[in-house]
This record gives C-alpha cells, structure tokens and sequence, in this order.
C-alpha cells in the first residue's frame, strides 16, 4: 500500500533540487497535482502543511533524463520506502485537463540545468475541483486558507 507523507512544500522542493544536480544536460518538468501546490507554498514562504497529505509527486516532462530520475522513484520503490511518497510520471496529455491559458499564468524557475514550469493555483485546482472528490476540496480550501489563491 502507498504511503502518505507529502506534506509539505519543501519535500517537493528538495525533490527538484536533487533531480537538478543529477542531470547532465538541460531538461524541463512541469508540475501538476497536490505537490504544485506544495511547491507554490513553499516558493511563498509558507510553511503550510497539506490537510491530506499526498502519496505522490505527479510531474510531465519530455526528458529521457528526467523519466529515467523518474522511474527510479515509482511506487514501491527504494526511493518511496525512504520518503513516503513517490513519483508518479504523467503523460502530456493530462496538461489538457487545464484551463485555457495556464501556461501564461505559470511559475517559471530554473534550478541548475532543470527548467521548472508551475501552472497557477487556481489552474491547478480546476481538475480537481471537476472531479470533486472530498480529499480535492480539502486541498481547494487549504489553498484558499493560506492565501494561494490572492
């Protein structure tokens, strides 16, 4: 069974930073799901912890290099057992699920040779909020709490 410890925005930044310093050409990921949220917290500052943690980290990419990383941390994996969360590598494809225009709201940063692409809150909250799932308003009322939403 899958653990559920990501809570917290710099369990996902640090991921990224890791993933950064072992990459040995340029590549990009974007980041979808709880863990962008986690990840915009923690870029503000905020040291907000999840209400229902998350199992896993859901990035797209394009990169072999970034899948391989990827991979090697997927369910079950050395990498779960040690962090308590997971990678869970998505297609492109979900990005549709995304409002009209995300990518001009997105959070850009580069780390190292990784450049790191972030749809906005409110984008990332769409999906979720269409699926309207309890554990997806719970994150919606979070972001909302603790101002990633303003």
């Amino acid at each position: 069974m899958p653990r559920r410890e990501l809570n917290n925005g710099k369990q996902v930044a640090d991921w990224l930073e890791e993933l950064a310093a072992h990459l040995k050409a340029p590549a990009n990921i974007t980041l979808i799901g709880s863990a962008a949220l986690l990840w915009h917290a923690s870029d503000r500052g905020l040291d907000a912890r999840l209400p229902q943690a998350s199992m896993d980290v859901d990035p797209v990419t394009d990169s072999d290099e970034v899948a391989a990383h990827c991979y090697e941390a997927v369910i079950g994996s050395e990498f779960e057992r040690t962090h308590g969360w997971h990678i869970n590598l998505m297609p492109d494809s979900v990005l549709r699920e995304l409002p009209a225009g995300w990518e001009q709201r997105a959070t850009i940063r580069q780390i190292a040779q990784l450049s790191l692409l972030v749809p906005a809150p409110a984008d990332l909250l769409a999906p979720k909020l269409k699926r309207n799932e309890p554990r997806d308003r719970a994150h919606a009322d979070w972001a909302r709490h603790i101002g990633l939403l303003d």
